[in-house]
């Protein structure tokens, strides 16, 4: 199992956490020696510089956010698509007004990230791409999947990001049932071992919820050391 951790970019600008709105979307990526275990959330309060969501919980257990040797980073992506990332946040199972929340906290400002570097979810799928300037189609490795990117593995180093341009990449997860159908923009390339090329794009399009279908993915793999 390979997951791909977030890579920060100090570029100057900074973010308390408590500036974040309420009905937000986050992301709460906790970490655990080489597991990395991602869940989506939403800002119910923001009290007292500190965040509250309604309980994380899985298979009806509370994640315990603050077990032994767990470190919590919260992601955020504002409007104008520029994550920003807090470490080393401590999230407790709390009452607050006779109702449970996990409290978030943060004593360190959020840094803006590069978005190439945020989470990717490992996949390792075989998948149908489709490149839409010639409609030629090849079977491709999906590697990963993010919020905002797609990579994929091609066996035909005679292709390079240039000619792939924009593309329809369709892929099937038998994991969770469903069949991912992702319009794309190639943005990079790199050569692995083996004469393969991996290439990366920007997701333009997707017809499945990315946060959703990451987040099925990461409790899928969650181990019970987990939860209290």
């Amino acid at each position: 199992m390979e997951f791909v951790l977030f890579s920060i970019l100090d570029i100057g600008e900074e973010m308390k956490i408590y500036d974040i709105g309420e009905q937000e979307q986050i992301r709460i990526i906790a970490r655990k020696g080489d597991t990395a275990l991602e869940f989506a959330a939403t800002i119910l309060m923001n009290k007292k510089d500190i965040l509250f969501v309604e309980p994380i919980t899985y298979e009806n257990q509370v994640v315990d956010f603050d077990a032994k040797e767990v470190q919590v980073e919260v992601l955020y992506v504002r409007e104008d698509d520029k994550p920003y990332v807090w470490n080393n946040c401590l999230i407790k199972h709390v009452e607050y007004g006779n109702k449970k929340y996990h409290a978030i906290y943060s004593a360190h400002d959020g840094k803006k990230t590069n978005r190439r570097n945020t989470y990717r979810q490992y996949l390792g799928v075989s998948g149908l791409l489709q490149i839409k300037s010639t409609r030629d189609t090849r079977l491709v490795i999906v590697k990963d999947i993010s919020l905002t990117g797609v990579a994929f593995v091609l066996n035909d180093m005679s292709l390079h990001m240039e000619d792939v341009g924009d593309f329809h990449l369709n892929f099937r997860d038998k994991d969770c049932g469903i069949s991912l159908h992702i319009d794309a923009a190639a943005e990079r390339e790199v050569d692995a071992k083996g004469g393969k090329r991996v290439i990366a794009g920007r997701i333009q399009k997707c017809n499945v919820n990315l946060n959703e279908y990451i987040a099925v993915k990461q409790k899928k793999e969650m181990a019970k050391r987990w939860m209290k």
